[in-house]
């Protein structure tokens, strides 16, 4: 919902600012990406309930499938990390460009201070990855596992 929100007052307040608009088309192309992805795993999980011909295979693909959205899911969101990212940088170029010119007093503070900043936002994203895999894992993960062990039973 924050996320609509921010589009909302991107296109309403600041619809003079072409890089403004950019940023809010940006965000509704990850909403819609989600959504799709969200719509995509309630669809499988709708089908794994239907009776089959040949469940083993059925059920072997739809697992499969289920694992791909998810970490489709968890590629999506470090994107939309590293897009705002982008984003905020090429906003705040020149504010960037004057901050590191080697002339600047304490140049190399302010380089490793940029240094420090970049490895912040890389370990960010690492961590948003790492979160939204163990989300995954707690809320579909283990009930995939049980039902993958459960078919290899069955295969044997």
């Amino acid at each position: 919902m924050g996320l609509v929100l921010i589009v909302f007052d991107a296109l309403i307040f600041f619809r003079d600012a072409v890089r403004m608009q950019l940023f809010a088309a940006g965000i509704f192309a990850v909403l819609c990406l989600v959504g799709l992805i969200v719509y995509q795993r309630r669809k499988l999980i709708g089908q794994m309930e239907q009776q089959q011909a040949n469940l083993y295979h059925f059920l072997t693909t739809r697992i499969i499938r289920f694992r791909y959205l998810m970490r489709l899911h968890d590629y999506v969101g470090v994107g939309a990390l590293a897009l705002l990212a982008v984003f905020v940088a090429v906003v705040r170029r020149t504010y960037l460009w004057a901050y590191l010119q080697p002339g600047q007093p304490n140049w190399g503070w302010h380089l490793s201070i940029a240094s420090v900043g970049v490895v912040l936002l890389l370990l960010l994203m690492y961590a948003a990855y790492r979160m939204g895999r163990n989300e995954h894992q707690r809320r579909y993960g283990r009930y995939l596992d049980q039902l993958e062990a459960a078919l290899r039973e069955l295969r044997d």
